[in-house]
């Protein structure tokens, strides 16, 4: 039980670790104290991605002040397009750089192990006389286990290393974090009946502001998905809400995304969208999904949200919806 709203993984721990300077540091240090085991020091290093190459400047850093011997090497960069489908080698010629070396990818975190793996196979395709790697933070239930890593967590646990600040979690922080103007102290409940006879959040969407909220109770009450709705408050008023449910495949989906019209353009919105994404994350969800009015898939994307190309569009009072979906990273395994 979390707020009232059930779902089968909620009685899971969620553990965030947060690694700082030092512990990163110690971590790449002890890494890099163990190059000299192997049989062929990796002359070329292959980041994979934003996370890869963060990890890379803090093994340069140390490399510069502790290990001034250490055998020069090469840095050949990986980028992945079109939803991580397509590898790009960013640096040099992959068939030039690759042939005949000793390889090492590089990654701050594995999480599937997927692109890992993807990675893999594309610099052996090249003839390297050695492949190896290494991860700062690797998922148990990754499919592709690094030659070394630093740190080992659990499926429903999430890591971040050197960040200036901590990621947001909390409700009114976006306009500050954006350099908007500052918001209202907003919070959120579950719709009770006590908060019936309040007014309407009106949105001018028919299929939602013709519902009020003893419908939105009673589903609550009545459905077998676990249906619920939470009211977003600004002191006594209900200025917004947001309705989800349960999936069989244990994912979330968002029914409803509402903001009052009065309320538009304050960052309300985002506000909801976080929350769910908290609740997804401690729900162990591997996915969340919504029906997203056509005018409104861009507000979606900002969000990580993807359009589902297979699903056509759903009519519905003169509006279409399209099916998106956001893939929960942190809790994705490949052993489900």
């Amino acid at each position: 039980m979390l707020s009232g709203w059930r779902l089968r993984r909620f009685h899971l721990r969620v553990i965030t670790y947060f690694l700082g300077t030092e512990e990163t540091d110690a971590y790449a240090r002890d890494f890099l104290s163990r190059l000299d085991r192997f049989e062929k020091f990796p002359t070329v290093w292959c980041p994979i991605t934003h996370s890869g190459v963060e990890l890379l400047k803090i093994l340069v850093a140390i490399i510069a002040k502790e290990f001034p011997a250490m055998p020069k090497i090469r840095v050949l960069s990986i980028e992945l397009d079109n939803g991580n489908k397509n590898i790009r080698f960013v640096g040099g010629r992959p068939k030039d750089v690759l042939k005949g070396e000793s390889i090492l990818l590089l990654d701050g975190a594995i999480h599937s192990g997927s692109m890992m793996s993807a990675c893999a196979e594309k610099v052996l395709s090249y003839g390297p006389s050695e492949l190896s790697s290494y991860a700062l933070v690797v998922k148990r239930g990754s499919a592709f286990i690094p030659t070394l890593w630093g740190l080992l967590i659990s499926e429903t646990d999430r890591a971040f290393f050197s960040l200036k600040r901590i990621p947001n979690n909390r409700l009114n922080a976006a306009a500050h974090d954006d350099g908007q103007k500052r918001q209202p102290l907003v919070h959120l409940e579950r719709l009770s009946e006590a908060m019936l006879k309040s007014r309407r959040v009106v949105t001018k969407v028919a299929s939602m502001d013709r519902m009020k909220w003893s419908d939105r109770h009673f589903q609550m009450l009545a459905s077998d998905y676990h249906t619920c709705t939470y009211v977003l408050r600004c002191g006594k008023r209900i200025i917004g809400y947001l309705t989800m449910h349960a999936l069989g495949d244990g994912s979330l989906m968002i029914d409803e995304v509402a903001i009052d019209n009065s309320q538009q353009g304050r960052h309300y919105g985002g506000v909801l969208m976080r929350f769910a994404d908290t609740l997804s994350r401690q729900g162990d969800c591997p996915a969340v999904r919504l029906l997203a009015i056509e005018n409104n898939v861009p507000f979606y994307q900002k969000f990580e949200y993807r359009l589902v190309e297979a699903q056509e569009a759903i009519v519905l009072d003169n509006e279409r919806y399209h099916l998106m979906e956001k893939v929960v990273l942190f809790h994705r395994s490949p052993l489900r």
